[in-house]
């Protein structure tokens, strides 16, 4: 009986280790990387002539950071020979069907969440990409290409793909989707400041249980991908809209 208890420790505490461990190694990766392509992204901009710090230099950057995202992950999943973590198929049209809900549902309860600090006036922070486009609004619509082309399929590929996988392995999906969640939300938070910032980051974990349910769902990276950056294409535009005035707030 003694044998038999402290092996289900020794097992638990390597599945531990095997899912917590490499989610860990993982994020320490892509933050790795990430601060490196921006350090390289930022001295080829300043190269060429680009200014960093412009409307289209900040957008360049972003572009960096998350090739860099890309990068890391590619490079885990190819080291550790664990590309079988994530959900890949040839899309079809199911999956479309699956993206539009997606994006449906985000929409959705941005807008619902929203609404609803409003009405019970709940400081929902200040984002720091709000803060960066001040005086050029022009810049959310150079963040769009860049979260489609990149923003989307890179953190998608990182905390859907390697982060959920790691914990769907071990735990199951209705875990993975929640601990995947709350990876996504830690990620962001120096992406919001002021007294509202972790009420904003549970609105992030909301967003991210959303994409993470509808990729085991679909069993698709692709349908969170599209999701996801149909969801950031709408709010860009909307922030810019509302900067130059076409709209009022």
């Amino acid at each position: 009986m003694a044998s038999d208890v402290s092996s289900s420790s020794r097992s638990d505490l390597q599945t531990a280790l095997r899912a917590f461990g490499g989610v860990v190694v993982v994020v320490l990766l892509v933050l790795v990387c990430a601060t490196i392509f921006v350090s390289l992204g930022t001295a080829l901009l300043r190269a060429v002539g680009i200014d960093p710090t412009g409307a289209l230099g900040t957008a360049l950057v972003s572009a960096s950071q998350f090739v860099g995202f890309g990068v890391a992950a590619g490079g885990y999943l190819t080291v550790t020979d664990q590309w079988e973590l994530i959900h890949r198929r040839l899309p079809t049209g199911r999956d479309l069907k699956w993206a539009a809900v997606g994006f449906g549902v985000l929409l959705v309860l941005y807008l619902v969440i929203s609404f609803g600090f409003t009405q019970l006036g709940i400081d929902s922070g200040d984002s720091a990409v709000a803060a960066t486009a001040e005086g050029q609004p022009v810049l959310f619509l150079y963040y769009i290409p860049v979260t489609l082309l990149l923003v989307a399929p890179t953190e998608e590929l990182v905390f859907r793909g390697v982060v959920q996988g790691q914990f769907r392995r071990e735990y199951g999906v209705t875990f993975a989707v929640a601990a995947s969640s709350a990876v996504f939300a830690a990620i962001h938070f120096t992406s919001f400041t002021g007294e509202g910032a972790l009420v904003t980051l549970g609105v992030v974990l909301v967003l991210g249980a959303v994409l993470g349910a509808i990729y085991e769902k679909s069993e698709s990276l692709l349908v969170p991908v599209v999701a996801h950056g149909l969801y950031n294409t709408v709010q860009f535009a909307a922030s810019y809209a509302l900067a130059v005035g076409l709209v009022s707030g």
